[in-house]
């Protein structure tokens, strides 16, 4: 079979190794969330590739502690090597241009602290002299992780193998032992006392650098410098070790690294180069030195294609601006692509803003409560809304006019909640037809509605919605008239003269002409009607069988009438803080009508959403789902469909994550208990924490 990426090598090595070898070197500590986390979180990195720039000529050579090497992989130049203290080979074998050795030309010792300190200055001291350029200090094996592989399996090394660097010195020896041979060596021969006084006591007896490894935290990454650390080695959270150091020290990524996408992606967040481990071994283990020299090529050629798809032509050219790792940075990209006029009408809210602003900080004021041990290898996210399965409670809510974020506006935007499993709300202000948006295949879709004057109007927007495909109508209820929205004001928003309201066409209403102030709000004053009261709720149901969602309800005397009024469902939301200025955030308003619907009808949340763990919050306060507005319309104008897809995807993977991390394995587990908010009662110490 031919190997054309570096996961399969671990395949092949499972295949031909012994099964306590294998799990050795494949297997994590306790429920492995971490080892796969390693990998997922790359997976949640997106790309942002520029174009028609000249890549006919890409430069991957780099500079490591001031020794030139080359990210040339397997080529004859050669990379860095970092050799294990508890190796097979000794320093000095390395150190010869043994089988499987010559390509890595620059080589640095991986030390582990032992309670006898003359066996470290030994083993330092010869490192040095056979040419080792660096000590790579292990800081976070104090103890060793509780590997549960090992301790089945009873690890101990084979008898036909030594730790070749320790022959002739005072050490123990890998045995057999009741759980794990290696966890009982580490646990007689490790110094426990390890601590930053230790780095600098390194520097006492070598003239080598000492890089760090196994700093997870920014506090850890400054206190490293401090000691006089050269680099730190870090295993996930490079964005936060890098910003710490403030670039005085280069910072590297050990940990997950199957591809050379990874590689990119590490770079843009700002690591100086990348480790790989599993990889080597594995394919090690598979082809012996051929294996390891088409690992290192590999990720070469995907490293360096990747630069090519991004407009990179040398390593200085990767930026945090090619990646995307969350939701909200799509809205600085649609600020730059979008005309001013119609990103302020996407972005803005009403007067102050406040409402806008507090939308999105009062999810920072609610506060998790986690719980641990509980097997969540296993999540699901599927939910189902009036009747409907879709696999995630993560919704599309309807924003007016796509068409000027991006060419193919709902369209678009319909085929990516489609693809996404989940739910598609229409706005009535759409610049494509319900009947445009059905052609587009297979979806569940929801209509917005507002009420106009011209009554018959409405009924023909219902049944058309109904005949295409429709399942709800989300009626709109906060516009009576249109908040004063300052930048529309000053800009004097206007429809561009190549779209229309398409659902609009042919039917008796006026048109969104230029305005002295804002021609959406003339349109709105002379169109919505301001009679509507709830008794037209009613009216709706004679005249449609889908079920009616009341949209912009906050309070929980508006959600008791609601109900009475035969409303199928509530969506809490304050019109993306687009009307009246200086009401509660959605969030804060959801639990009191969540209460005053006493679970007869669905509650969903609309506003603010950003984050999975926003999802997850909404969800503890009480909504069964959430629909997300500006991340949809902000996506759409930086990448089109394939932007909302990502969008989706990403709260997707963070709404995931935040389940597994609360211990939760299904929606129905998330419960109020999981969070704490600033409204709470405080909770009474428990009787034990005042023994």
């Amino acid at each position: 079979m031919e190997i054309t990426n570096v996961t399969e090598y671990e395949a092949i090595a499972k295949e031909k190794l012994p099964k306590m070898v294998y799990d050795y070197f494949a297997s994590g500590a306790e429920d492995e969330w971490t080892l796969q986390e390693n990998r997922n979180s790359f997976a949640r990195i997106l790309f942002r590739p520029r174009i028609l720039i000249d890549v006919s000529k890409i430069d991957m050579t780099t500079t490591i502690l001031g020794e030139y090497a080359t990210a040339r992989a397997a080529s004859a130049a050669g990379t860095i090597m970092i050799l294990s203290s508890w190796t097979t080979s000794s320093v000095e074998e390395v150190a010869s241009t043994g089988p499987g050795i010559q390509f890595f030309q620059i080589r640095f010792f991986q030390l582990q602290v032992y309670k006898n300190r003359k066996v470290v200055e030994q083993l330092v001291r010869r490192a040095e002299r056979a040419g080792f350029k660096a000590i790579v200090l292990t800081g976070d094996a104090p103890r060793l992780g509780r590997r549960e592989s090992d301790i089945k399996n009873r690890f101990t090394l084979p008898p036909n193998l030594a730790l070749k660097n320790f022959e002739g010195l005072d050490h123990g020896k890998i045995d057999e032992a009741n759980d794990s041979g290696l966890a009982s060596y580490a646990g007689g021969q490790i110094d426990r006392t390890l601590s930053w006084k230790d780095v600098q006591w390194l520097q006492t007896i070598t003239n080598m650098p000492i890089l760090v490894k196994g700093v997870l935290t920014g506090e850890d990454a400054r206190i490293a410098i401090q000691a006089g650390a050269a680099g730190i080695i870090v295993s996930n959270p490079v964005r936060l070790v890098v910003k710490a150091t403030q670039g005085r020290v280069p910072v590297f990524l050990d940990g997950g690294v199957r591809r050379g996408t990874d590689v990119f992606k590490a770079l843009a967040l700002g690591a100086s180069g990348i480790f790989i481990g599993r990889p080597v071994v594995f394919s090690l283990a598979a082809e012996g030195e051929a294996g390891v020299r088409k690992v290192l090529q590999m990720l070469r050629d995907e490293f360096e294609l990747t630069m090519a798809l991004s407009g990179c032509r040398s390593l200085s050219e990767i930026t945090r601006n090619h990646i995307i790792t969350n939701v909200t940075e799509y809205e600085a990209i649609a600020k730059e692509k979008l005309p001013k006029m119609v990103y302020d009408y996407y972005a803005s809210g009403a007067e102050d803003q406040w409402t806008l602003q507090e939308n999105r900080n009062a999810f920072a004021r609610i506060l998790f409560r986690p719980r641990i041990l509980i097997d969540v290898s296993k999540i699901d996210m599927t939910t189902t809304i009036l009747g409907f399965k879709i696999s995630m409670p993560i919704m599309v809510a309807p924003t007016a006019m796509q068409k000027m974020a991006h060419p193919e506006g709902e369209y678009a935007t319909a085929r990516a909640a489609s693809a996404a499993g989940t739910i598609m709300t229409l706005s009535s202000w759409a610049t494509s037809s319900v009947e445009e948006v059905a052609s587009t295949g297979p979806g569940i879709r929801f209509f917005q509605l507002y009420v106009y004057k011209n009554r018959n109007v409405v009924e023909q927007l219902v049944r058309r919605a109904e005949r295409a495909g429709f399942k709800a109508i989300a009626l709109t209820v906060d516009t009576p008239r249109l908040g004063r929205r300052e930048s529309d004001i000053k800009n004097r928003f206007t429809l561009p003269p190549n779209l229309t309201l398409k659902n609009f066409e042919g039917l008796d209403l006026g048109k969104m002409d230029e305005a002295n102030d804002s021609g959406l709000a003339s349109y709105v004053a002379g169109q919505i009607d301001r009679t509507l009261s709830w008794k037209d709720v009613q009216w709706l149901q004679t005249i449609t069988k889908m079920p009616i969602l009341v949209k912009g309800v906050i309070t929980g005397e508006d959600a008791r009438i609601a109900v009475q009024a035969g409303a199928a469902g509530i969506i809490v939301s304050n019109h993306g803080a687009r009307q009246l200025d200086y009401v509660p955030a959605t969030i804060s308003a959801l639990e009191e009508v969540v209460k005053a619907t006493q679970g007869r009808i669905p509650v969903f949340l609309d506003g603010g959403v950003r984050r999975g763990t926003d999802v997850f919050k909404a969800l503890a306060l009480g909504a069964s789902g959430i629909f997300i507005g500006r991340p949809v319309v902000f996506s759409l104008a930086a990448e089109g469909e394939a932007g909302v897809r990502k969008v989706l995807q990403m709260l997707r993977d963070e709404f995931e994550l935040t389940m597994a991390l609360s211990g939760c394995r299904s929606l129905k587990e998330i419960t109020r208990n999981h969070i704490t908010t600033e409204w709470d009662t405080p909770r009474p110490p428990h009787p034990s924490a005042r023994l």
